[in-house]
C-alpha cells in the first residue's frame, strides 16, 4: 500500500454529501478543503 505524504495531491474520489448528492474532490480544486478521517464505531 502506498503511503500518502503531506503536501502531495490527494487521489481523485467521490463521496456522498448529507443531502444525497455526490461531491467529487476534483470539483473543489482551488478551494480550501479539510478532510477528517477517523476510525470509529457506530
Amino acid at each position: 500500500m502506498e503511503t500518502t505524504l503531506v503536501g502531495r495531491a490527494a487521489p481523485a474520489f467521490t463521496l456522498p454529501a448529507s443531502d444525497g448528492t455526490e461531491i467529487a474532490l476534483g470539483s473543489l480544486r482551488g478551494k480550501p478543503v479539510v478532510l477528517a478521517f477517523f476510525r470509529g464505531t457506530w
